[in-house]
């Protein structure tokens, strides 16, 4: 507007019809005017320029504040947010949205329920709907948050209102700590605390600790019942003089002085007091001290365990054990007990009085200190390791010099067993039989009466045997006879045609007609060797080699073993000596053990033969045994033991292998002699069969022991 009047001066001054003084006065009017509008600008521009000033401090002060606010939200640990009405966040800091694995930005616009489950989105968004009615915010409040992928966390939350400047509530905001750790550790804390009250309350000893005054700050759940109180709580805070005599308190307390002044554990002290009931008990009490965080004795840590129960059972056992020693040294025979070791832990009066000498000198001592006799302090040592090794009691003879005299016992040795069922000693009883040896060089005399019936016996036995032999070798020999023989006779002779037809110069035919004419004479001479086994004869003993015995009886069912698929693994022992045998009816027996191993063997297998020179040691006397001569200890026999790899023997039938006509085989497979035969025919040369499972439980063993012929 100014600059238009001005403008419109000039122009009336300059104008022709104006007078000259008006318009001198229009343009001096227009001037100053001018000037009056030029000054008005330039006070404009200042002030324009002071704010501009102004602006810009105030938005180098917002800049400021703005990287201060942006530090903080970036580097505070605690999770930081801002909210529209919406409950969508409108600016969150960077621990926030690292926990939520997402970046501030990406955070922006969305809710609670892209991050967390629903059930803490729908309760986050109630608190703020209740905010943003009530303008009151949430303060300092522990909640658990979980996130929607996974994870979860305790945090220290306060939830308050976000106002404009006008002081209207445009959202929320909130700050949250993660207090996991700590809440998991005041949980383990208290888990632990819980853990040891109830392993405290759980420990049947009375268990308390006792200040430097003497008063309880811990008992458990056991000293309060003995003391009589309701719980343990009852018994915190008071002293031994309100639960128990004068004299007893006075000397729990100087006993905790002592523990506290040398600072040493006490253990297993004995006190004998009445509990809450009135009852006598015996107790054994340990004492510890325990110091404070500067290292300085503030009390006594006790435990005290009711033994009453232990001694009157001690009691009954020392009464026991007195009873028992009674028994002992008032027994005939001669008692005793010796460790694994070797070593003795007891004896009765009677081994006292026996080898003249007092059981303190014995105990912890071993045989040889003993007796002195290596020799026979060998097989005492052997007859205790049998009993060891097979955990069961046995009965051996034994013979000892006494007094320079020779005497004979009967000594019944048992394995002691501890309460976890370890064997930890052997026990023994021995019985003097000299009379009885005595006795029965006497009765040889009469037994001498009695070799006639014997060799009745023998004979009867002999048709026995020769009656098996005839009914099972006999279909063999025939049906060897029938389909061996005949077939060998005709390949014989087409064997003699072979060779008239085949030219004088054909070397190679001639030779292979040879090596067949040997196959044949080599079978005949199986068909002789099966004819010759299965005649009618006496024993007759004569001096063999145990190899060649086994080696010819497995020539006679050879052929019946390799169509069988059984793989024969035969190792002859070395330098064996001679055996005294009937050559015939040993191969009887043996072909009889093969063929009832290649039986057991229906899908092929393994036969294994060994023989050895063995020296008999710890022979089991069988009352019920016929043998013609008893095996000894220390004889020298030849042990032919053969085992396969077959089903094995049932347990059920072990005892009634030899039991005549019993047999596991089916009808027209057996007659159920065959092994009583064998037997017999062992018992016969003096020697023995056994029968048995592999200790691997993959098969049978048999075991033919005959005795070494004599020079």
């Amino acid at each position: 507007m100014g600059a238009v009047v001005a403008i419109l001066l000039v122009a009336l001054a300059v104008a022709q019809e104006i007078p000259g003084w008006g318009r001198w006065c229009c343009l001096g009017l227009g001037l100053v005017l001018l000037m009056l509008m030029v000054g008005a600008i330039g006070s404009s521009r200042l002030e324009l320029l002071e704010s501009q000033q102004a602006l810009k401090r105030a938005r180098n002060q917002r800049d400021v504040a703005e990287r201060y606010f942006n530090a903080l939200m970036d580097h505070l640990p605690s999770w930081i947010y801002f909210k529209d009405r919406e409950s969508k966040f409108i600016q969150v800091n960077k621990a926030l949205a690292d926990y939520s694995g997402m970046t501030p930005e990406e955070m922006i616009g969305q809710s609670d329920a892209e991050f967390l489950d629903p059930e803490n989105a729908k309760k986050n968004r109630e608190d703020e709907i209740q905010i943003l009615a009530s303008g009151k915010g949430k303060e300092r409040f522990i909640e658990k948050e979980n996130l929607e992928g996974g994870g979860d966390a305790w945090v220290l939350t306060s939830k308050l209102p976000l106002r404009d400047k006008k002081g209207r509530t445009i959202g929320t905001f909130g700050v949250s700590s993660n207090i996991t750790e700590m809440v998991e550790a005041q949980n383990a804390l208290e888990k632990e605390r819980n853990t040891l009250r109830t392993l405290l309350d759980s420990i049947p000893d009375g268990i308390y600790i006792r200040d430097d005054r003497g008063k309880y700050r811990v008992a458990n759940k056991a000293l309060a019942e003995f003391v009589g109180a309701e719980s343990p709580a009852d018994v915190v805070g008071k002293t031994p003089y309100d639960f128990f005599p004068n004299e007893h308190s006075s000397r729990f307390l100087a006993d905790d002085k002592a523990v506290m002044d040398k600072q040493e554990v006490v253990v297993h002290n004995t006190y004998k007091m009445l509990n809450s009931s009135g009852a006598k008990r015996h107790i054994i009490t340990t004492k510890v001290p325990i110091k404070d965080k500067d290292g300085q004795v503030s009390g006594i840590l006790g435990i005290n365990r009711d033994v009453t129960e232990q001694e009157k059972a001690r009691e009954a056992l020392r009464q026991t054990e007195h009873r028992m020693q009674e028994i002992v040294d008032n027994s005939p025979s001669p008692m005793y007990a010796k460790s694994v070791t070797g070593k003795y832990l007891m004896v009765n009066r009677r081994f006292e009085e026996l080898f003249n000498v007092k059981a303190a000198e014995v105990v912890g001592k071993t045989d040889l200190e003993v007796i002195g006799d290596s020799k026979v302090v060998q097989r005492l040592q052997k007859n205790d390791s049998l009993v060891i090794k097979r955990g069961e009691p046995l009965q051996f003879d034994e013979t000892l010099t006494v007094k320079d005299e020779q005497r004979n016992y009967v000594s019944m040795k048992f394995p002691m067993r501890d309460l976890r069922g370890d064997i930890y000693a052997v026990g023994g009883i021995s019985t003097d039989i000299t009379v009885r040896k005595q006795a029965e060089k006497e009765l040889q005399k009469l037994n001498q009466e009695l070799m006639q019936t014997h060799e009745n016996l023998t004979s009867a036995h002999e048709q026995l045997i020769q009656a098996e032999k005839m009914e099972s070798v006999g279909r063999l020999a025939a049906g060897v006879a029938h389909e061996v023989k005949n077939p060998l006779a005709m390949i014989g002779m087409g064997l003699e045609l072979l060779a008239r037809r085949l030219p004088e110069d054909d070397s190679k035919g001639q030779d292979t007609i040879e090596r067949m004419k040997r196959g044949i004479d080599r079978a005949k001479k199986i068909v002789r060797g099966l004819v010759d086994y299965s005649s009618d004869r006496r024993i007759d003993l004569q001096s063999h080699d145990p190899n060649r015995l086994v080696t010819e009886a497995l020539e006679l069912i050879e052929y019946q073993l390799v169509k069988s698929g059984i793989t024969i693994d035969f190792t002859p022992g070395e330098n064996l000596p001679n055996v005294e045998a009937d050559q015939t009816k040993i191969e009887q027996v043996l072909v009889n053990i093969f063929i009832n191993a290649m039986h057991a063997m229906e899908g092929g297998g393994t036969l294994t033969i060994r023989t050895q020179l063995v020296s008999m040691e710890n022979v089991a006397h069988d009352e019920g045994s016929r043998l013609k001569e008893r095996i000894r200890e220390g004889d020298q026999m030849i042990r032919i033991h053969v085992t396969d790899t077959g089903k094995g023997i049932p347990e059920e039938v072990l005892n009634k292998l030899f039991d005549p006509f019993f047999t596991t085989k089916a009808t027209g497979k057996g007659t159920g002699l065959g092994l009583t035969v064998s037997r017999k025919i062992a018992e016969l040369h003096g020697g023995e069969l056994l029968l048995a499972n592999r200790d691997d439980c993959r098969g049978a063993s048999a075991t033919l022991t005959l005795k070494v012929m004599k020079e």
